[in-house]
């Protein structure tokens, strides 16, 4: 063989091989640490969820990743629960609670269910010191539609984690005739702002807090979530059991606050006029989940 032939048959089979070569760098999938990073997430969020999902028209990896974020990361449950009886403080099954050194179980039937009492954001105000309506957890369960928090869209959703919008005007900011009525006496329900003495110095500070926003929730931190983090969060509460919490005290004024409407069938939804998008399924009531699922 001569010299030209040999540089022919080597050109080729190196012309071969980075074609081949090419080929497979093509073709092989590229493999990034954040991709297994969410595989990871989304495994251990379907493992931790402490009721049953409904999956249907969900989509499973962001319900998966959004069961991470709440319950192993926010630990949203551990504000938005009223507790289980009996204490109504844990939100463990009794003879479940870790804090107990017993084995950890959360109970699923005030799983998200609103109703914990922090206080009042307010300042001291009149002769009884008012300062304002206790501050109530929400129930974050979905409505009848499926939409997380009673009925809110994924872009009000988006609204209150980024910006603390509190839609149900709950606790606004007295007026100054609601300021009057506390110099009087009177307990409206509002937020009564002004300057708190915070040291034996009597130096005070001015507390305004604006009604509008969410107070207590941590939605500053919430805000900086990507779209990806909160529509999977939203992903999520749109799949667990909707809870009626008829048990907790509600927001005063707003003794409607912590229901929930968890009518089952979509039928029903659409003859009030509710359902805006044919695709989303009806979610059952978290008690007759639980009754389904026990062995007879």
């Amino acid at each position: 063989m001569t010299t030209p032939s040999c540089a022919k048959i080597a050109g080729a089979v190196v012309t071969m091989v980075a074609i081949v070569l090419a080929g497979i760098s093509i073709k092989a999938p590229r493999t990034h640490a954040s991709d297994d990073d969410t595989d990871s997430r989304v495994q251990i969020g379907f493992k931790i969820a402490p009721v049953p999902l409904n999956l249907n028209g969900k989509d499973r990896a962001m319900v998966g990743l959004g069961s991470y974020l709440v319950n192993a990361i926010g630990d949203c449950n551990g504000c938005h629960s009223s507790g289980a009886p009996p204490l109504g403080f844990y939100n463990f099954v009794t003879g479940k609670n870790p804090y107990f050194n017993q084995p950890a179980k959360v109970d699923p039937t005030v799983y998200l269910n609103g109703g914990a009492n922090f206080g009042t954001v307010g300042t001291p105000t009149g002769p009884n010191g008012y300062a304002g309506p206790f501050i109530i957890t929400r129930n974050l369960t979905p409505d009848k539609n499926g939409r997380p928090e009673g009925g809110h869209t994924l872009a009000e959703f988006k609204q209150i984690l980024r910006h603390g919008t509190d839609f149900d005007h709950i606790h606004p900011t007295c007026t100054a005739d609601q300021l009057t009525e506390i110099q009087n006496g009177g307990t409206p329900v509002c937020i009564p702002t002004g300057p708190i003495v915070f040291d034996a110095a009597g130096d005070t500070y001015n507390n305004i807090p604006d009604g509008d926003l969410l107070q207590i929730m941590p939605w500053p931190t919430f805000s900086h979530l990507s779209d990806r983090d909160i529509t999977a969060i939203y992903e999520y509460l749109s799949a667990i059991p909707c809870i009626d919490n008829t048990t907790s005290t509600p927001p005063a004024g707003a003794p409607n606050e912590l229901r929930n409407d968890c009518g089952t069938t979509a039928a029903a939804a659409q003859t009030n006029g509710l359902v805006r998008d044919a695709s989303i399924q009806p979610v059952q009531p978290i008690h007759s989940v639980l009754r389904a699922q026990r062995p007879r």
